[in-house]
């Protein structure tokens, strides 16, 4: 029963490669997170002057969590077109992944979070984000490069009737997550344009490597095997 309501949004063929998009995230952030906890990082903070025009305000909070909104809203848009293009969003964003843990292991960074004061919604929600996510793993974002690719897969791969509407709303939405993430103080600068860079490096080794055609088979697979009647 709940398996054909999910159906309805999520075809089977698009399961795996959701799946991987998930495992990718949680494997990237939580393995750098580990091993940070487990070896003596020396962290960099890379805030350059432009970053004190973005004076912190809790209520960008609200913003900062309905990304992973868009996230979802925007994947499953994605890869329900067709098992290519849910390849291709899966084999893009799990390239991403493994950038950004790269970089997270190699090139890691941090930033001076503000003390927070006072009480209300916004304050709480923004000690719920501070208490959760350490400052590390910031650079590049995977908050603004997931939602980056997102918008630029969703419009690459579905025929909208009025796809200059869809480009506005979905990259307006973008731009009001890249200033959450500053306005919040969760990231810098140069972690929104590092980013916005690993989604196209994503992108486009997929293009170069045809990995994307690897996804597709397994997921071929994954299709005969009992555990897809499941997911």
């Amino acid at each position: 029963m709940l398996r054909r309501t999910l159906q309805k949004f999520i075809p089977t063929y698009a399961s795996l490669p959701l799946l991987l998009c998930g495992l990718g995230l949680m494997g990237s952030f939580g393995f750098a997170k580990l091993l940070q906890r487990m070896f003596a990082f020396e962290y960099i903070d890379i805030t350059i002057g432009l970053d004190a025009y973005f004076v912190f305000n809790e209520g960008w909070v609200l913003v900062y969590a309905e990304a992973f909104i868009f996230w979802l809203v925007t994947f499953v848009i994605t890869a329900r077109q067709s098992p290519a293009a849910a390849a291709r969003l899966a084999t893009a964003d799990v390239l991403s992944k493994v950038i950004c843990l790269l970089f997270f292991v190699f090139f890691p960074t941090t930033n001076v979070r503000p003390e927070l004061e006072g009480g209300g919604l916004f304050n709480f929600g923004m000690w719920l984000v501070y208490s959760l996510d350490t400052p590390t793993n910031l650079f590049p974002s995977t908050h603004c490069s997931i939602a980056w690719m997102g918008a630029r897969l969703m419009l690459k791969e579905v025929k909208w009737k009025h796809k200059w509407l869809v480009g506005i709303g979905a990259f307006g939405f973008c731009l009001l997550i890249f200033a959450s993430t500053l306005f919040t103080k969760q990231h810098v600068i140069l972690d929104v344009v590092g980013g916005v860079a690993v989604a196209e490096i994503g992108m486009l080794l997929t293009h170069i490597t045809k990995l994307n055609k690897k996804t597709e088979q397994l997921n071929e697979r994954f299709m005969k095997t009992k555990l897809s009647k499941w997911l």
